[in-house]
């Protein structure tokens, strides 16, 4: 069943990152994204609440209220961990990918607030020792770069960074950069993934709702319906959860 609704779509502030994930400039964001803001009519939402599990929000603006039950995680045939209920949904895809010549390497999955603790001081305290600043100003450098704990959308279970083998071989040192998104194998994600409930989180354009840089590998789990519907219309989840 669907709903007939005539909105109007402001772009949000909220965004996740990962260790690879830079946030952007949020300097004058408020007038930026008014300028920005996108009219819709008519617009045939699924029918899905926007407190849903699978839309859960996490990110910069956006911290972890409860942290996942380890205990609830499934472990993918390449040994990554994500929330169970969407293992078979990423391995559907895994095949998918395989079939059409594109088998997939993940690069990280479900990551725990302590581990990203652990991650986040040790490279503060390589920022001291190198730079030779202060504890302060070591951690605003780091957080350019290293996502601040119980912010990341990788503690959900519903995130994955993801390429294909051809990338991962013959770009090892490149492997989470943009150039990524000019490949087939993550052209055939973007238009694919929908099919199994992912989506490209960080699109290329939405920088300033998202907060995060274009991540043509970054997949978040939502839900086949929601994935086809923010694909289709070229929706951000944040402009999503904003119609709902």
């Amino acid at each position: 069943m669907c709903l007939l609704i005539v909105v109007s779509v402001k772009s949000l502030t909220g965004g996740f990152t990962s260790e690879k994930d830079t946030p952007t400039d949020t300097t004058n964001q408020k007038e930026e994204q008014t300028a920005t803001t996108a009219e819709s009519t008519l617009i045939d939402l699924p029918a899905v609440s926007k407190d849903d599990w699978s839309l859960v929000l996490v990110g910069p603006k956006n911290k972890l209220k409860t942290e996942v039950d380890e205990t609830k995680l499934a472990s993918l045939s390449n040994g990554y961990q994500v929330d169970e209920r969407i293992a078979d949904s990423y391995e559907k895809l895994a095949q998918a990918a395989k079939k059409a010549d594109f088998p997939l390497v993940i690069i990280s999955a479900f990551r725990s607030v302590a581990y990203q603790q652990t991650v986040f001081d040790r490279n503060v305290q390589a920022v001291m020792t190198k730079n030779g600043v202060s504890e302060e100003d070591a951690i605003a450098e780091v957080k350019k770069t290293v996502t601040e704990p119980g912010y990341s959308e990788h503690h959900t279970g519903l995130a994955v960074d993801v390429v294909d083998e051809s990338w991962y071989n013959n770009y090892p040192d490149e492997v989470l950069e943009e150039g990524f998104g000019s490949q087939p194998g993550a052209k055939w994600l973007a238009k694919n993934a929908p099919n199994y409930g992912f989506i490209v989180r960080y699109p290329k354009g939405k920088e300033k709702i998202t907060m995060i840089d274009y991540e043509p590998w970054h997949l978040r789990y939502v839900g086949e319906e929601s994935a086809k519907y923010i694909t289709k219309n070229n929706l951000t989840l944040e402009e999503y959860l904003n119609l709902l």
